[in-house]
């Protein structure tokens, strides 16, 4: 790499696929890191400590679109975030005076094929790194395009045969990309809406917090909840926070 331009790759995506934004609008809208820069910058003044909290929002709506490009860059823009944060943090009492969450509030029932590795490296390579999301992909989702057609009241065949019939990629795009969205059989790009999967969470920090509650009861609204083998609910994120600011 020289500065942000990799070495022996000569880009050929156009600038009207990359930039989603005008000149003028890019030069106002600031990375994800130097937002979190700025923020933690401000709070670390506070001799008590702070708590922060945000979201690359971007995320969810490259996969609402069903949209493996946005999404890589938006991952790298929050992966560049956590960097700055961990510097901080290493700057500024380590690991046992700080905790950091990374995690997710949804699954978006994404599927990484084993060769996806190998289909995005050699689409850098070449400089078509667009290309890793299907030109065949739409904005629209499957499912609902089949409720307007009526669908839904149709038995004959299964949701996920109806949501194939609407949906865009063809079986060489899935194959060409490495990847798909939604359920094997409904189309590479027949999802478009979150799922129940458990996400993954990384942390730090955290003192052996969220191992201690793994597979916990809990209650929600007076309301008791079983755990899930070797799983943590957002409730105890919570906890665990709640644990490392005030020591509850």
């Amino acid at each position: 790499m020289e500065g942000d331009t990799p070495i022996g790759v000569t880009p050929t995506t156009s600038d009207q696929l990359c930039d989603h934004y005008s000149p003028a609008e890019v030069s106002q809208l600031p990375t994800m890191a130097q937002h979190v820069k700025k923020a933690i910058e401000f709070l670390g003044k506070d001799k008590d400590g702070f708590f922060l909290m945000y979201e690359q929002g971007d995320i969810d709506w490259a996969a609402h679109s069903n949209h493996m490009d946005d999404m890589l860059g938006t991952m790298l823009d929050i992966s560049d975030s956590v960097d700055e944060i961990i510097t901080w943090i290493n700057n500024n009492g380590g690991w046992e005076r700080n905790a950091l969450y990374v995690t997710s509030d949804h699954d978006h029932f994404l599927t990484l094929k084993d060769n996806f590795p190998e289909a995005v490296a050699e689409l850098l390579i070449s400089g078509e790194s667009h290309k890793i999301t299907p030109k065949n992909n739409t904005n629209k989702r499957a499912w609902h395009e089949a409720i307007k057609a009526g669908r839904h009241e149709d038995t004959s065949k299964t949701a996920t045969e109806h949501i194939k019939d609407f949906s865009t990629w063809t079986d060489e795009d899935i194959d060409d990309v490495g990847h798909f969205w939604g359920t094997i059989g409904s189309g590479g790009n027949g999802w478009n809406s979150h799922s129940t999967r458990p996400v993954p969470i990384s942390y730090q920090g955290d003192s052996g917090c969220l191992e201690a509650l793994m597979g916990k009861k809990y209650n929600i609204i007076g309301r008791p909840i079983d755990g899930s083998d070797e799983k943590v609910d957002q409730v105890h994120v919570h906890a665990c926070m709640m644990k490392e600011l005030f020591g509850l």
